[in-house]
């Protein structure tokens, strides 16, 4: 025979279970389920999002290198590393010629001769 408790605990039990229900249907509605359940469309979003991610670092190292050559041009102006970057700027193109005829001639390695520094002296006193 039923008394007033059991149904107390029984109608308690009922709103616990239809909480329970509506907690699994959420997680049923989940797309990481979903996905689990078709282990080809995660590994496919999984390629999808590797391509993203290095497609991001090639554009966004392209724009660092971009403003870091755009710097090194304005630093041409200032006394002393600009005299530097002047400098190392020469070099390069000094070698360009030589590069160019490598590659026109067809040598394949493309190792430059470079001229050993010359010595100057410097007065001591």
């Amino acid at each position: 025979m039923p008394t007033k408790s059991t149904t107390k605990t029984e109608i308690t039990l009922a709103k616990e279970v239809k909480e329970l229900t509506k907690e699994v249907k959420k997680l049923k509605k989940l797309e990481f389920i979903k996905i689990l359940k078709r282990p080809w469309k995660y590994m496919w979003m999984s390629f999808l999002h590797g391509l993203m991610v290095g497609f991001g670092w090639v554009i966004g190292a392209s724009v660092l290198v971009a403003l870091l050559i755009y710097l090194l041009a304005q630093i041409q102006f200032v006394p002393y590393l600009g005299d530097f970057v002047t400098d190392v700027i020469e070099e390069v193109k000094s070698i360009q010629p030589l590069v160019e005829d490598k590659i026109q001639n067809g040598t394949e390695d493309l190792i430059l001769e470079v001229p050993e520094p010359v010595e100057t002296s410097t007065p001591t006193k």
